[in-house]
């Protein structure tokens, strides 16, 4: 234990917030003083070789990890004192476990292949170090909430990647048609605050309760501070849960994810899809003793999370930007990975964590190889037949759609399998086979809107107005070595992980010592890990084949009239059944209605009384002012007379 190198966090955390300060003073300059294209090479290598490094840094501390006995798998590294303050104390707190591991390889390997893309696709932009200042501090402060060893410190990364979140989403803001970005930059960031609020109170009641923030001391205190508590466990478990909803776009507050598409697609492939919107599912097994004493909160996870991935499935099937099907897939995904942790199994929500970040961030930076092609023009109405003008692009796309699809051996297929069995085989949660309807029933959608857009993008005939005919003297063209290089790695690793580097088995035992029940016995939770294994996955993958078979059938022509024109059910599926416009509605006029009338209040009746307790005090000084003449042969005369009276006043009533 004492060997073991705990200052390596140090050197995670400083890497990338050292490319901050690298960019944000000395970016500019080394552009403008070098040149375009020499101050931008620079400028990319730094912020890409930083983010490299950590995840260098990442892979020792893995590696550190293994070596140690299972049962020591929690290191705790404590920094310096924060708070002290009476009987408050809260340290600079890191913890080097499984987790907080397996999510710093994620955030490093997954954002340093997406910073190596950046450096293609954002090469003709003019404001290129100020991007990846942006994106350097996001990976800093992403890195200090999956490491934060207490509530607090997460809560500064927290806040931290809600600040980065809005930045890059606006950050093309300065034309007045850009104004959509800064729009959807300000919903990402209101809807946020949400969720914030919900992990605020939480972190009071924790340290109310347990006289505590960190997280070692909370887990190993569950039971017995709470047993006989039911009322604030549930509290505190739904409260965190409202947080996690908020960060992973879930209902009701999922309605921001799909408008932070305006984002340039490497915020999307980073933030969007890879790591930010998992923070929630991190919180969930970070903090799950803290669910398993509520079994209520479970439950409400879990159903909550299955309607989500339901309801964001029907969604994308009818969209029309490339961008914005991939952003409502995340949001479908998502919803897998908290039914995972409302059943228990939170390992498989994990392992659907680490498979989504390769298959995800394939498929958005697949998407953006398109839209480099095409010029960004995003509507896959106008697109068709471009499996020959880009045959890297669309031979990764296809990875990345048969692994989300579900189809073995691709990553996605053991994940999302392990998620169906352990619905499958739940005891705990009564309305399991209800889950398990709706996760097959997802997975066969999820298939039929990746297939539909492939089809329609790459295979379909080209559409009658193409989506390049405004630049037809440049055909559409694969452009930039490492947009190509690193849609392989991913293509690459999407195919293998969860097979081979590692299998199902071997992720599962590394993630045992913090990822597995420890309030709750497995009996309790599952009728069995295993029984029915053979059906789940013929029923599911059953499933995945119809939704693509349908979904070849219907589009092998092109996109349907009726559909193209988002009439019917498409038009009110495209507009996310009304939803978004009720969530406007209530957020921006009944919210309006609301602060009129508390301001009508404060106005009418608080700073009346605040004003009349004010007259009155000028009043009452304005006649007792006389009094202070400052002459002290006045004050003693005063004296004097009170002496008087009080002699007066105890005569007669017979005080002596």
């Amino acid at each position: 234990m004492e060997s073991f190198p705990k200052e390596l966090t140090l050197w995670l955390l400083g890497l990338p917030f050292a490319g901050v300060l690298f960019h944000a003073l000395l970016g500019g300059w080394l552009v403008r003083t070098l040149g375009a294209r020499t101050g931008k090479w620079l400028v990319g290598a730094v912020a890409t070789g930083v983010v490299l490094g950590a995840f260098a840094v990442s892979w020792q501390l893995f590696q550190a990890l293994l070596k140690l006995p299972e049962a020591e798998r929690t290191i705790s590294y404590v920094l310096t004192d924060w708070l002290a303050i009476a009987r408050l104390r809260v340290p600079i707190e890191f913890i080097i476990d499984p987790l907080s591991v397996l999510m710093a390889l994620i955030v490093t390997g997954i954002g340093g292949l997406i910073h190596l893309y950046t450096t293609g696709y954002m090469a003709e932009d003019d404001d290129y170090p100020r991007f990846f200042t942006y994106f350097n501090l996001f990976i800093f402060f992403m890195l200090l909430l999956v490491l934060a060893g207490n509530f607090l410190v997460m809560f500064v990364g927290w806040e931290g990647v809600g600040l980065c979140s809005y930045l890059l989403i606006g950050y093309f803001y300065r034309n007045a048609e850009w104004k959509a970005n800064t729009d959807a930059a300000n919903k990402a960031f209101i809807v946020n605050r949400i969720g914030d609020a919900g992990y605020l109170l939480a972190m009071f009641m924790v340290y109310a309760l347990f006289g505590t923030l960190s997280f070692t001391q909370v887990n190993a205190t569950a039971l017995s501070v709470l047993r006989d508590a039911s009322g604030a466990a549930t509290a505190i478990a739904l409260l965190l849960f409202l947080a996690a909803a908020g960060k992973s776009a879930q209902l009701p507050l999922y309605f921001w994810l799909p408008d932070a598409m305006a984002g340039p697609t490497p915020v999307s492939a980073l933030i969007h899809a890879a790591t930010m919107v998992t923070a929630g599912v991190y919180l969930m097994v970070r903090v799950h003793p803290l669910l398993e004493v509520s079994p209520t909160a479970m439950v409400i996870i879990a159903g909550v999370g299955a309607l989500t991935a339901l309801w964001a499935a029907t969604i994308a099937i009818a969209q029309t930007d490339i961008k914005r099907i991939l952003a409502y897939s995340t949001v479908s995904q998502l919803g897998y990975m908290f039914m995972a942790c409302g059943v228990g199994a939170f390992w498989a929500g994990m392992f659907h964590v680490a498979t989504h970040a390769f298959f995800k961030a394939l498929l958005f930076l697949a998407a953006g190889s398109v839209l480099i092609a095409l010029h960004h023009q995003g509507d896959i109405r106008k697109m068709g037949g471009l499996g020959r003008a880009l045959p890297l692009t669309f031979a990764t796309m296809v990875v990345g759609w048969l692994a989300i699809a579900g189809i073995p051996p691709l990553s996605g297929f053991w994940s999302k399998e392990a998620i169906l069995l352990s619905t499958y085989n739940a005891k705990l949660v009564n309305i399991a086979p209800y889950l398990f309807g709706v996760g097959v029933l997802t997975a066969g959608l999820t298939a039929a809107y990746m297939t539909r857009l492939v089809w329609l993008v790459f295979i379909a005939p080209p559409a009658a107005t193409h989506a390049h005919e405004e630049h037809a003297h440049e055909p559409p063209r694969e452009r930039y070595t490492t947009v190509l290089s690193v849609l392989g790695i991913l293509a690459l690793g999407s195919v293998l992980f969860g097979w081979v580097l590692p299998s199902e088995k071997a992720f599962h035992e590394f993630l045992k010592p913090v990822a597995e029940p420890s309030i709750l016995p497995k009996d309790t939770l599952f009728f069995s890990e295993s029984a029915g294994k053979e059906l789940v996955f013929g029923i599911a993958l059953g499933a995945t084949l119809l939704g693509i078979g349908f979904a070849i059938a219907r589009y092998r022509r092109g996109m349907p009239e009726a559909e193209a024109r988002l009439q019917g059910l498409w038009g009110a599926a495209y507009k996310q059944w009304g939803y978004d416009g009720l969530m406007r509605t209530l957020g921006v006029n009944v919210g309006a209605g609301i602060a009129l009338v508390l301001s009508i209040i404060v106005e009418s009746l608080i700073d009346t009384v605040v004003n009349a307790v004010g007259a009155m005090a000028r009043v009452v000084g304005s006649w007792v002012c006389p009094l202070q003449s400052g002459y002290v042969r006045s004050y003693a005369l005063v004296m004097m007379a009170g002496v008087l009276l009080l002699l007066i006043v105890a005569f007669m009533y017979n005080l002596r």
